[in-house]
């Protein structure tokens, strides 16, 4: 069964990703600035942060990467591998 995005979260990662492909003046002062929310939304967004290397990780477990981001796929795939044996995270990605 194909899983849908709502429309409001299609929305967000269309805006998120002409943010960064241009507009973003640091991604290390921006994640800084993420975690100076409330605590409650920090929890929220390490979500969002969380299921993206998830999906990153399965991407490099596929071999869906190319040079453009092998560097955050392989990363990913090396977070998701010392999460999983430390038993912190468990996939939500049905196919694994």
């Amino acid at each position: 069964m194909e899983r849908m995005i709502s429309e409001k979260d299609k929305e967000f990662t269309d805006v998120f990703s002409r943010f960064v492909n241009g507009k973003m003046g640091s991604a290390q002062l921006t994640g800084e600035e993420w975690a100076n929310d409330h605590r409650y939304l920090v929890n929220e967004k390490f979500k969002v942060v969380m299921a993206f290397i998830d999906k990153l990780a399965y991407c490099y477990e596929q071999g869906w990467y190319d040079p453009r981001d092998e560097w955050a796929c392989t990363l990913s795939a090396s977070i998701m591998e010392h999460l999983k044996e430390k038993q912190l995270y468990y996939s939500q990605i049905k196919d694994r």
